[in-house]
């Protein structure tokens, strides 16, 4: 039987072709929908990323025009243009992670920060990024480079240097230790120098190249003619000649391995530290050599100040504060209006010196330092550091990370 051809009516055909549009078109607008969200294109405007500031331990604040820094643990840096803020994080390279203790600026735009491990970091852009510039490993790591950034010590230029440091926990490397490597980078270089350090008369040895325990730095100073200073425990010192970009370790017989809190200069020059155990040490050459100047308090001083009108303010545990009307020779005890440790201080311009410690306490002072008055007390935060924003409240650093006091609160805002 011949099969007979199927015949389609033109409706029919015209139905079923009809019918298939909306399938076509629906695949056309997916294929372009998917075309424009993977094509390339400019990324929005983000606003500004701002951090809560009473989240953190603070320890450190420094301030420049409206620019204001703030650092504490684990490395963060926090800055703003207010001292009110909002507040952001600054960038730090590499985050090495350890708690900073100190930030200051020591010239346009430039500040220094320093913490635990001997770790320094520099700033050149008002503190919005961060580069190392000298840090002391807790333990070498085989695959680490023998003189690359993050070791050991950062050596005066031209000093040879070890590629194999000993083991951290040993008293002295080893004899066999001469293999030597020149840093690569200069700004943050570290390594190990078996060689003893050499002293002079005045049992200081300058740029000595020693090992170098992990221990945390406590303070920084300067620029006083051209050098500046980062102190810290155990008698650790450092010192820079170039606007921080490289650190050489100075040792110090005469202070020895005690806790090195403050610095300052006082009005002829001669620079002065403020440490543990009622350490009070002077330096007539730049701190070249140092004198031990006789105790007048066995307790520690955690801080020291230079007024304007050129006396010298030392004060430290349980509320005890110290002034010098000629140059540190001799000491008298301020009046405080309690016995709470004291931890940070500051200068208005007006001359108004403004003390805080423990127990949230805000001291201020109108006549020189000579006697102080309680402004805020009486919360269980401690204050590390303070700047005025106006006669009666202040910014602080603590525990409880940084808050707006003022006269006769108990407790503080966060800004």
């Amino acid at each position: 039987m011949k099969a007979e051809p199927i015949f389609v009516a033109p409706a029919a055909a015209q139905r079923r072709a009809t019918g298939s549009w909306p399938a076509l078109l629906f695949t056309v607008i997916v294929a372009a929908a998917a075309a424009w969200a993977f094509s390339p294109r400019p990324m929005p405007p983000f606003a500004p990323t701002f951090v809560h500031p009473d989240g953190f331990l603070a320890n450190g604040l420094a301030q420049q025009g409206k620019r204001v820094i703030a650092v504490g643990e684990q490395g963060e840096i926090l800055l703003a243009d207010d001292l009110q803020g909002p507040w952001r994080q600054a960038s730090v390279e590499p985050q090495r992670g350890s708690t900073l203790t100190q930030v200051r600026f020591v010239g346009p735009g430039v500040a220094i920060a320093v913490g635990h491990d001997g770790w320094v970091l520099r700033s050149t852009d008002g503190g919005e990024t961060w580069k190392e510039a000298f840090f002391i490993k807790t333990k070498p790591q085989a695959d680490d480079a023998p003189a690359g950034p993050g070791g050991l010590i950062a050596p005066p230029p031209g000093a040879s240097t070890s590629a194999e440091p000993p083991d951290s926990t040993a008293a002295e490397p080893p004899p066999d230790a001469s293999t030597s490597a020149e840093p690569p980078d200069s700004s943050s270089a570290s390594a190990w120098n078996p060689e003893p350090p050499s002293t002079d008369d005045s049992g200081t040895a300058d740029d000595a190249a020693q090992p170098l325990l992990p221990d945390p730095l406590l303070g920084i100073a300067g620029p006083f003619d051209g050098h500046l200073f980062a102190i810290g425990g155990f008698g650790l010192m450092l010192r820079s000649d170039d606007d921080g970009k490289t650190w050489h370790h100075v040792v110090s017989d005469t202070i020895g391995d005690h806790h090195l809190n403050a610095m300052l200069r006082a009005a002829d020059g001669s620079l002065l530290i403020a440490g543990e155990r009622g350490l009070l040490a002077r330096s007539t050459d730049s701190g070249q050599s140092w004198t031990v100047l006789p105790q007048v308090y066995d307790g520690s001083f955690f801080g020291a100040l230079a007024l304007p009108s050129k006396t010298l303010l030392v004060f430290g545990m349980r509320g005890h504060v110290f002034r010098s009307t000629d140059k540190g020779q001799t000491w008298q005890a301020s009046t405080v209006p309690g016995n709470a440790s004291l931890f940070g201080g500051t200068v208005t311009r007006k001359g108004q010196v403004v003390l805080v410690g423990a127990g949230s306490t805000v001291m201020v002072s109108d006549d020189d330092g000579q006697t102080f008055r309680a402004e805020h007390s009486g919360a269980a935060h401690d204050y590390a550091a303070v700047l005025p924003v106006t006669t009666d409240r202040w910014l602080v650093a603590g525990d409880a990370g940084l808050q707006l006091v003022s006269a006769g609160e108990t407790d503080g805002d966060a800004p």
